[in-house]
């Protein structure tokens, strides 16, 4: 008999494995023996989380539901992407205001984005132990109050602090919003509510200065901050009444209402608890070969896409001499990228996905997560193409600027292609476990991505735009090979994983 994909999601789901406080206490106790305290399995007869056919279960959500929450969490991780650029545009008044140079004004943007990196390793394993309705109403409150923290400065010092944090706290957003996704999604419509995460991801950025360009000009970079931090908050505050989505801790709750309420663990089995759970994206990412390869390729073209955001700025206001606002509209173009890819990702994309899903299903077999990267191979040969294309035409004056654009446009077109093939792909992979999974590669490309603002400036100007472009060019043409590996080795590749199973 054919087996719906559903069907067979859903029962993938509830095989997963899950971190249970209480497992750890039992383990500190001596009650277990033999037990690996960085992955646990659940009880065989115990449900982990909710039945597919339960009301209660968020996959059993209407569209009009699923598609309010998933507009509401998008947007507030569109309030993170965005702050992480504008800040760029204010630039000139900050080092005045606060006599810094322009290095110092610049670990503005380096020490948001490091927050990223920090931020899942806490966020990621918490929500998978406490929800993600308590993760995000704490982390909002905090994000929102270190904006304005930035927005009010006093001096230089606490400026870069408070930019700190509110990356810190907002990176909450980045990671557990696919999680969330997960959550009250299936495999066949996953993909279709991942597009308007990963347009609010990357659309940011590109937002960024082409709005605070203008804001900068007529209001000044008070209001440029100013504007981040409202954003930042009305969003939060939206956030705070999205219903929980977990299943494990849905389930938890039920069983609370029912009056089976657990003995309280002791402050010593709590931090055993969070040793364990804060332990798991640095061990997803150093043992588990599908997030250590996702990991590498990801964080490099997070890096190049800031560092190529460097690239504009002597493009177009150093060698073509553009104005500031005129210098904003360009970004146009990879905001048209993003939009290009969400098309074809909503169409052809999601055709190929039921296509496959259909095939497997026919055979009595789940879908393997590989049917996510249909178009996730087309991006990455595009990628250096691009910046191939950039560096060869964008610094000569007599090369019309809407070269450039066209290169930045193809470029945005990869970079979705690319991340909204993998980050479904992981959550496929991980279920339950996704937001630890996806904690381990945010952390890494925020790593990444935090550095390279730090040098590419310099370098473009030490080594020109031909030069520096076409080195990053050279590195995505070395790393355009991993998504071809997963297309020819993926279930060779995830059979040798110790956390994924039934996929």
């Amino acid at each position: 008999m054919t087996t719906n994909p559903t069907e067979q999601d859903a029962r993938t789901i509830n095989s997963e494995q899950t971190l249970d406080p209480a497992d750890v206490e039992a383990q500190l106790d001596g009650d277990k023996e033999n037990v690996d305290d960085k992955q646990k399995l659940p009880t065989p007869n115990a449900p982990t989380t909710l039945a597919a056919d339960d009301p209660d279960n968020p996959r059993n959500w209407s569209t009009a539901k699923r598609t309010l929450v998933t507009i509401v969490l998008c947007v507030w991780v569109l309030t993170l992407t965005y702050s992480s650029t504008c800040y760029v545009a204010s630039l000139p008044a900050l080092m005045q205001r606060y006599n810094i140079s322009q290095e110092v004004a610049l670990l503005g943007v380096t020490f948001f984005v490091l927050g990223f990196a920090a931020g899942p390793l806490v966020f990621g394993p918490a929500s998978e132990l406490y929800g993600r309705q308590m993760v995000y109403r704490i982390s909002g409150l905090a994000y929102s109050a270190f904006s304005f923290g930035a927005a009010f400065s006093p001096n230089g010092a606490s400026l870069l602090i408070f930019r700190f944090l509110a990356g810190f706290f907002g990176s909450a957003s980045m990671n557990n919003i696919p999680a969330s996704i997960g959550d009250y999604t299936t495999l066949l419509n996953r993909g279709v509510y991942s597009i308007a995460y990963a347009i609010m991801a990357f659309g940011g950025p590109a937002l960024g200065p082409l709005i605070s360009g203008f804001i900068e000009h007529d209001a000044g970079w008070q209001w440029n901050l100013r504007v981040m931090a409202i954003f930042s908050t009305v969003l939060s505050i939206l956030v705070a009444f999205v219903p929980e989505t977990h299943g494990p801790t849905l389930l938890k709750w039920r069983i609370e209402r029912e009056g089976n309420t657990p003995p309280p663990l002791t402050f010593k089995k709590v931090m055993a608890v969070f040793r364990v759970a804060l332990a798991r994206p640095v061990v997803y990412l150093f043992t588990e070969p599908v997030v250590m390869l996702v990991s590498l390729y990801l964080s490099v073209l997070y890096g190049i896409l800031y560092g190529f955001f460097e690239a504009f700025t002597v493009v177009y206001l150093e060698i073509r001499h553009f104005q500031t606002t005129s210098y904003g509209l360009t970004y146009i173009s990879l905001g048209l990228g993003f939009v290009v890819a969400s098309g074809l990702l909503a169409t052809v994309g999601q055709k190929q996905y039921v296509k496959s899903a259909k095939a497997a299903a026919s055979k009595g077999m789940s879908t393997p997560p590989e049917a996510r990267l249909t178009l996730t191979y087309f991006g990455a040969i595009a990628s250096p193409i691009s910046l191939f294309l950039f560096a060869w035409t964008a610094p000569f004056r007599h090369v019309h600027w809407i070269a450039p654009c066209i290169a930045e446009f193809l470029f945005s077109l990869s970079m979705m292609l690319v991340f909204t093939g993998f980050i479904p792909y992981l959550v496929d992979c991980y279920q339950m476990t996704a937001a630890s999974a996806l904690a381990a590669g945010l952390a890494s490309r925020a790593l990444v991505g935090s550095v390279f603002p730090l040098f590419t400036l310099q370098m473009y100007h030490g080594l020109t735009v031909q030069g520096a472009t076409s080195l990053f060019a050279g590195i995505a043409c070395l790393l355009a090979p991993i998504p071809f590996l997963f297309w020819h080795y993926g279930s060779a590749i995830r059979a040798n994983s110790r956390n994924i199973g039934g996929n």
